[in-house]
């Protein structure tokens, strides 16, 4: 692994960043020209509407015309040595140390400084010790971590800042026209804010790079040792995290940083997880219990369809002639009536052998559960 590849990601991007203001550089010039004109118009308008009795006004809105103009041409300057200090500041305030902001890669290189003894003592563990290597691979992975966190947070910093002074300098023009002013006092006022984050990075880096730089296991490897270089490092990860938070709560006046946050963060991780097992066991729980009633109602199904078949056998035993005689008078009687049962029968098979399949008929039972017709001429099949 390549430590030094963050911060060549990032210095690559910050080149690229920095030629966004040349390429916006024409539209702010057209803008400038225009909205200036404008303002410049509707002031000699003004001052002559007025008698020429609005000097000091005139004098005023001149002075701003100008410092305004002088930021828009400057801005890119401004921003960096405004950065610059907020940075300066914060280092200050820690003590005067730290790493710098823009070489995020020295923190991934403390980490595999300090997880080294870790990864030694994986590469001992026999195949008897696999429960302890679980433990320092899981440990290992949780250390390394913090520390890319850290680095990612700082990374993700610095790239903002230089983002959104790439691109606010096409709203500065607007600052010319009183109706336009809030639209470069919003890019103002992200620069101020970004700078302000950074700020509160160096001022963390700068405390906590002591801690950072000498975290180191001994000799004799133990899982206290490993825990408490966990927590450690977890901790200074949570609060770079929330250096934005931190930042937004100087600007608000208000503290944003406290325990709770953590404990929320922890429990929004832990309800998405317990969601998504939730989630799987209702779906593995709606198809056992699809799997049951299909197979219920195939097994309604066949038992309807042999109670038919068994019914229809009966009636036609129970239909068939009766010897007629001068004894028995009533058979010769119901000798039409069994004919005509016995055409019927056979249209009903008739009726059945073009009946929808087999798997039709089971799939429509499982869907709705089939309610056993009533049958005519002893059939007991039941009516699809």
């Amino acid at each position: 692994m390549n430590p030094g590849i963050l911060t060549q990601t990032l210095n690559h991007f910050l080149t690229v960043f920095g030629a966004g203001w040349s390429n916006l550089q024409p539209a702010i010039n057209w803008l400038t020209g225009a909205l200036l004109g404008i303002e410049i118009v509707m002031l000699g308008l003004w001052w002559a509407l007025g008698g020429g009795e609005q000097l000091v006004g005139v004098m005023k809105k001149i002075l701003y015309l100008g410092i305004w103009m002088w930021i828009v041409r400057s801005f890119p300057t401004l921003a960096d040595a405004f950065v610059k200090s907020l940075i300066h500041a914060g280092q200050l305030a820690g003590g005067g140390g730290g790493p710098s902001l823009f070489d995020p890669s020295k923190i991934i290189e403390y980490g595999l400084t300090t997880t080294a003894p870790l990864v030694d003592k994986m590469s001992t563990i026999g195949i008897t010790e696999i429960v302890n290597g679980i433990i320092l691979a899981l440990t290992y992975i949780g250390i390394m971590l913090a520390y890319i966190l850290i680095a990612w947070q700082i990374f993700y910093a610095v790239l903002e800042f230089n983002l959104l002074a790439a691109v606010v300098g096409i709203f500065l023009p607007f600052g010319f026209l009183e109706q336009t002013k809030f639209l470069a006092e919003k890019a103002i006022g992200a620069i101020v804010s970004s700078g302000i984050k950074l700020m509160v990075l160096a001022f963390i880096m700068a405390v906590i790079e002591p801690t950072l730089s000498t975290l180191t296991f001994s000799s004799g490897l133990t899982f206290t040792e490993i825990w408490s270089a966990l927590l450690t490092v977890g901790a200074v990860a949570f609060l770079a995290w929330n250096a934005p938070g931190i930042a937004a709560g100087l600007l608000a006046g208000s503290p944003s940083l406290s325990a709770g946050t953590a404990v929320q963060n922890a429990l929004v991780g832990g309800t998405g997880v317990a969601l998504a097992g939730m989630g799987a066991y209702g779906l593995t729980k709606m198809a056992v219990e699809g799997a049951g009633k299909i197979g219920a109602a195939m097994h309604l199904t066949g038992s309807s369809m042999s109670s038919g078949s068994t019914g229809g056998g009966g009636a036609a035993v129970a239909s068939g002639p009766a010897p007629a005689g001068p004894s028995n008078p009533s058979a010769a009687a119901s000798s039409p009536a069994s004919a005509t049962s016995g055409v019927a029968g056979g249209g009903s098979e008739a009726d059945q052998k073009a009946e929808a399949p087999k798997w039709a008929k089971t799939a429509l039972h499982a869907m709705h559960p089939p309610e056993e017709a009533q049958p005519s001429g002893g059939s007991a099949t039941p009516r699809l």
